[in-house]
């Protein structure tokens, strides 16, 4: 993993791969798992300080802090509270774009199955 590079949804140790159990150290390997942890506690940080943005009518501020939660550790919330706070601050376009994202992504779902209305 590099510096650059999120954590994906299910993270696993960078160097055997093995899935993460939230543990410090990975037990199939023994590599030093703290920073992974500490990348998901700053995107969970940033998550929640977008929420109070949004709350107290900061979207623009809640946009910012969501999108650099979501680089460090991208989650379906993570992408619904982005879609929630582009919506808030004005910029359908770009939530429209960000919902079809997480739709495609959504396991169990073709690109094309949406939910359609009576």
């Amino acid at each position: 993993m590099t510096a650059l590079e999120p954590l994906s949804e299910h993270p696993a140790c960078p160097t055997c791969r093995a899935p993460w159990r939230g543990v410090s150290a990975c037990p199939r390997c023994g590599t030093d798992l703290a920073p992974l942890m500490a990348a998901a506690a700053r995107a969970w940080q940033l998550r929640e300080a977008a929420r109070t943005a949004l709350e107290a009518g900061g979207s623009a501020a809640a946009c910012n802090l969501v999108s650099a939660s979501l680089r460090l550790h991208a989650t379906p919330r993570g992408r619904r509270l982005q879609i929630l706070a582009l919506v808030a601050a004005g910029r359908t376009h770009q939530a429209a774009r960000a919902l079809a994202g997480t739709e495609a992504q959504a396991p169990g779902r073709a690109p094309n199955d949406r939910i359609r209305s009576g």
